[in-house]
């Protein structure tokens, strides 16, 4: 486990590592939404997240006022994430990568529950209409942001933990990277503010 871990997610590659957490990605993100779909009750989540008490239940007055809103959050979780990816774990990998694994799994459950503050008028079944909204390019944000920062760690926790001493400045591989996790990120937002205008 420990050598595919580093083959391929700590993988000196950008689009390996990408690659990798994508596909681990859809992997997980269609299985918990088939599982909360089938075996969940309708709105299992709603109410119960830290998000909704941050941007709200209610739509904003604007497009741009909701974008806006939406945005300040996505950022915020951008930020965290990457203040995450500065601890590694057990000498294997970051805890960023379990941070937007963790978020992925936490959207499949509201995308197969119907739990969203601001809910769709029915629950969507797993398919490929999922492709048009949001969510899954947000999260290919949140993915392209961990891979981009992966050597970041300053901590490493394990049973005899220490400082990192020697971290490498980001390539511009990572640079890119990072500019389009924002940027898809900001793009989506876009998309999703649309999406609750509309309703």
């Amino acid at each position: 486990m420990k050598r595919i871990i580093k083959k391929y997610f700590m993988n000196e590659k950008f689009m390996i590592r990408f690659i990798s957490l994508l596909t681990v990605g859809i992997i997980l993100f269609t299985l918990v939404w088939f599982l909360s779909y089938y075996f969940l009750p309708d709105g299992f989540l709603k109410g119960k997240a830290v998000s909704g008490r941050i941007v709200g239940t209610e739509a904003s007055n604007t497009l741009l006022a909701e974008w806006g809103k939406i945005v300040g959050y996505n950022l915020g979780a951008v930020c965290l994430l990457v203040l995450v990816n500065l601890i590694l774990w057990f000498d294997l990998f970051p805890l960023g990568y379990v941070t937007v694994f963790g978020n992925l799994t936490l959207y499949s459950i509201y995308m197969g529950t119907n739990s969203f503050m601001i809910s769709m008028p029915e629950r969507m079944a797993p398919s490929f209409a999922i492709f048009a909204r949001s969510g899954p390019y947000e999260m290919i944000g949140f993915l392209l942001v961990a891979a981009a920062t992966y050597n970041q760690s300053r901590f490493a926790l394990a049973k005899n933990s220490y400082r990192i001493t020697s971290v490498p400045r980001l390539s511009w591989e990572q640079w890119i990277g990072l500019g389009f996790g924002v940027a898809i990120i900001l793009l989506a937002a876009w998309r999703e503010a649309i999406m609750i205008m509309a309703t």
